[in-house]
């Protein structure tokens, strides 16, 4: 259920993170309203930062910067992070996808390492608890591109360039896969799971959706090579991705378009959102009532109202136009006292967290 208010694009930069040296692949945030980040890159690591300043003063690791004016035409400071919490080096291959289990305390992360997806403990930075498919009989043999838990937490999809998803069963120590789902007849490009179901897109233009448990498997056709999948709460419409220059978002009952993302030209299409060559992850934002993404084109994040698919603002994160591939999206937790932040990342390596 989307909000009835008219949304808003929280655009003041609340923090910078510098801590890479190459262009940012993959985002994940801790769960419930979390204060962390997980940063992967092509620099071969992935970095744990705080989501937003633990203080409002700067330490030395620190320095003041953001191009966005206040309401009084100053320019705010927001800290630039250059130290991470925690470094993760174990990858030998950019870093291209992150998914934190629930209790926040486990994170898996794949790249084009093909001795498969990697187990971590958040606090231990040094070694790997687990690598699927390592010793296996039969693991991935390409670059894997997307990883998530499912069945909480019991399972690890992980989706690759050679065509399959492998499901991990995080529960036993048997090297081989439980399932291998091999439908596709492209690259997986993206996953996203909801209990014991695994969505996944590829650059076949197909949207596939398994039951772990029923072993069903159901299809619909998209316009071009999938780029990104982002689920909806109760599962029942999905946020896609395409290489066509769209985003969609699609009822899952009978495969319609709700609403495609920027609206055609004579609705008011945004000309300066762009992607047609790279996989760029857009998400669902503040209580699905936004759709967020980055482009190929400006160095811009877009935000379009769910209801009227109309363009309500955009943010100028990259002031040299980079390319900005990943934005996600953390919920604000009241009992927490949180609010809600979204985060953007490109080729130019830097992060910017806003809120």
């Amino acid at each position: 259920m989307v909000s009835q208010t008219q949304p808003t694009l929280p655009s003041s930069c609340l923090q910078v993170l510098q801590t890479h040296t190459a262009p940012i692949n993959t985002l994940a945030f801790s769960h419930s309203g979390g204060t962390f980040i997980l940063t992967g890159s092509s620099d071969r690591q992935i970095h744990l930062s705080r989501t937003e300043p633990s203080s409002s003063k700067t330490t030395s690791t620190t320095s003041a910067i953001t191009n966005e004016p206040s309401a009084s035409g100053n320019i705010p400071t927001a800290p630039v992070i250059t130290t991470p919490i925690q470094r993760y080096t174990s990858h030998g291959y950019p870093v291209l996808s992150i998914a934190v289990t629930q209790p926040n305390n486990h994170f898996a992360s794949s790249s084009a390492d093909r001795s498969g997806p990697f187990l971590w403990d958040i606090q231990t930075p040094d070694t790997t608890l687990r690598r699927f498919g390592g010793n296996s009989p039969s693991p991935h043999t390409s670059r894997i591109t997307c990883v998530s838990f499912a069945a909480d937490d019991s399972i690890l999809a992980s989706g690759s360039d050679d065509r399959s998803i492998r499901l991990w069963d995080m529960k036993s120590r048997d090297a081989r896969p439980l399932m291998i789902l091999e439908e596709a007849k492209d690259g997986i490009s993206a996953l996203v799971t909801r209990d014991t179901e695994i969505i996944s897109g590829s650059t076949d233009g197909r949207l596939r959706s398994y039951d772990a448990r029923m072993g069903r498997c159901t299809v619909d056709v998209q316009p071009g090579p999938v780029t990104s999948l982002d689920l909806s709460r109760d599962g029942r419409a999905i946020l896609v991705g395409c290489l066509d220059g769209k985003i969609r978002y699609m009822d899952r009952e009978n495969g319609n378009c709700l609403r495609t993302f920027p609206p055609d030209a004579k609705l008011g299409g945004d000309e300066g959102y762009v992607n047609k060559s790279l996989r760029l992850q857009s998400c669902l934002a503040q209580n699905e009532s936004l759709v967020l993404s980055g482009s190929e084109a400006d160095g811009r994040v877009r935000a379009w109202d769910v209801l009227s698919g109309k363009q309500i603002g955009s943010v100028e994160v990259s002031s040299a136009g980079k390319v900005l591939s990943v934005v996600k999206w953390r919920e604000g937790s009241e009992i927490e006292n949180r609010r809600g932040v979204w985060a953007a990342g490109g080729v130019d390596g830097v992060v910017k967290v806003y809120g």
